[in-house]
């Protein structure tokens, strides 16, 4: 899963908030210093780690005090194991089993836990990636690769104009990307493998990248008799926030309230913050789109992607097609030193990341663990992946489909 980038509306939306705080604790994990020499000592760690910096304790349906109670007597009995000398190998595989038990159904979707990063018995948890192996409609993210066969499937058949794509690739870059922007039938088309395009901009301004989106904003200032858009955003593990000012606020004319988040504002479980607005603003060259918008969605598309869906289905001609997205929506912009929440570690022993906030919809509703669900659903089956390895993209169809008819 992409790691989402830094939140900076979200940032200066937190350094707004009221600084009094009277009774806060200073910003330093009281984890980081506790010793950690047998498993028992670890799990303690890890346990008050997750008691105080985890986001979601008012809605995880984890009881947490009773997997204290529960486990520490298992981990103790490791301890015993461990002083009658206990392979690695086996000690690693018992403590593997009893975090995955602890962790696995945590809803944190952007949560991932390294036990032991440096040992050779390592491990890691991620609660979204199991969540979604489990799910009846399962697939690889495969869309990317499949992708360029059907634009030229559909560019052979004349339905292409105004075509325009571009890739940004350095080694180690984490705003590497893949992009295209074009008409398909008279309606507007955006596909972006994630939102790097605020980071993109500024590493390589002028570039392919960069060329795709201007030609998606140009079509939406320029094109006469806009039929319909369509964000494509199908396996896109997320990015910038800041990326939304450039995709959807050109086609808005008024503040679109996209959703409110919270954070953490003490050590306590539940030292929850206010709920803040997250607020898009036209963009300076804007132009109010009444046409059918469309998000394309999948299994595979994370945090942004689902803010992404989330902004366009408060507007009233805003619509999801595709698949219930990951969950991965809290988003995160710092870590402990910062904040009472996100992610942290303890020397060698556990690293932890996870979300610094918590994110509701303009509606209240809060999609973590769960993913948005659409508005019309097309799963991405087999049948489906072989029909798009020809050519042919049913999910995209299903998309025209509902904007030259409305359902």
């Amino acid at each position: 899963m992409k790691r989402i980038y830094i939140f900076a509306l979200l940032l200066s939306l937190a350094a707004a908030l009221p600084s009094c705080r009277k009774d806060a604790p200073e910003l330093t994990n009281p984890n980081e210093f506790q010793l950690t020499r047998t498993p028992s000592q670890v799990f303690k760690v890890f346990w008050h780690g997750m008691n105080n910096s985890y986001g979601f304790w008012d809605i995880d349906p984890t009881d947490w005090d009773r997997v204290y109670d529960e486990y520490l007597p298992l981990f103790e009995a490791l301890d015993e194991a461990v002083s009658e000398g206990i392979e690695d190998a086996e000690l690693g595989g018992k403590m593997q089993t009893l975090y995955t038990q602890i962790c696995g159904k945590l809803i944190d979707h952007h949560l991932s836990i390294t036990f032991f990063p440096k040992s050779e018995y390592g491990f890691s948890i991620s609660p979204g990636r199991l969540d979604i192996s489990a799910r009846d409609y399962f697939h690889k993210a495969i869309v990317g690769d499949i992708i360029p066969v059907c634009i030229e499937a559909n560019r052979q058949a004349g339905r292409i104009e105004e075509f325009v794509q571009g890739r940004y690739e350095v080694e180690g870059d984490d705003n590497n990307m893949f992009a295209v922007s074009y008409k398909i039938d008279d309606v507007i088309y955006l596909r972006l493998s994630g939102f790097s395009f605020s980071g993109v901009l500024q590493k390589d301004p002028g570039g392919p990248v960069e060329q795709v989106l201007r030609n998606y904003q140009r079509m939406i200032l320029e094109t006469p008799d806009i039929k319909g858009v369509i964000i494509d955003v199908r396996d896109n593990g997320g990015g910038y926030l800041a990326d939304m000012q450039e995709i959807l606020a050109p086609m808005i004319d008024t503040d679109l309230l996209i959703g409110y988040t919270r954070v953490k504002e003490g050590l306590g479980r539940l030292d929850y913050g206010p709920w803040v607005p997250c607020i898009l603003s036209p963009a300076e060259n804007h132009r109010k789109v009444d046409a059918p918008i469309v998000v394309l969605a999948n299994l595979h598309s994370v945090s942004m992607s689902e803010m992404t869906c989330m902004a366009v289905s408060v507007l009233p001609n805003g619509c999801v097609v595709g698949e219930r997205t990951f969950g991965g929506t809290g988003p995160l912009y710092g870590n402990y030193k910062f904040a009472y929440s996100g992610a942290w570690e303890n020397s060698s022993v556990v690293s932890v990341y996870g979300s610094t906030a918590v994110m509701k919809d303009a509606r209240g509703k809060i999609h973590e663990g769960v993913g948005i669900v659409p508005h019309i659903e097309v799963l991405q089956t087999p049948e489906v992946e072989a029909e798009m390895r020809s050519g042919v993209d049913p999910q995209l169809e299903r998309a025209l489909e509902y904007i030259r008819t409305g359902k």
